[in-house]
């Protein structure tokens, strides 16, 4: 494999999700069982997501890795510790709580379709060749790991 097949850096399709989920906001209701709790929600989804985001970006730097999900070769040793331990895309995870939080400050339901395509798109183009990549540059250890340690949660 000569390169993942990310063309669109995670943090620019997260704000493209973003402005398609304010779009399909705009154009459709507001659900009302979801508004008193709309405030509560997002800030909670946000704290979550900036903690799995900085955790797996502070366990990267201190491993002395890269964060940059396009530069494959730049992989220097296979993080297994702290936030790690729990999910083997920390800083994706992250990213789906931040737009599980838009949805609950939008308070619409049909804005959920943004986080599954994010999820779906992220599985197909980035983990996918991220997972076969770190297969190839950890043969025994990568295995190992991804029986112990799940995907997304």
């Amino acid at each position: 494999m000569d390169s993942l097949k990310l063309k669109v850096p995670p943090v620019v399709q997260v704000v493209l999700i973003l402005l398609l989920m304010k779009g399909i906001a705009s154009v459709s209701p507001v659900n009302v069982l979801l508004v008193p709790y709309s405030n509560v929600l997002t800030v909670a989804f946000l704290l979550v997501g900036v903690m799995f985001g900085v955790s797996g970006v502070m366990a990267f730097r201190l491993h002395q890795t890269t964060v940059n999900p396009t530069l494959k070769t730049a992989s220097t040793s296979l993080v297994q510790s702290g936030v790690y331990r729990v999910t083997r895309n920390p800083m994706y995870v992250g990213m789906l709580c931040l737009l599980i939080a838009a949805t609950c400050y939008f308070a619409n339901l049909y804005t959920l379709l943004g986080s599954v395509l994010f999820v779906f798109y992220m599985n197909m183009f980035q983990i996918e060749p991220e997972e076969m990549y770190l297969t190839e540059q950890f043969p025994d250890e990568y295995p190992d790991y991804t029986k112990k340690v799940r995907r997304w949660l």
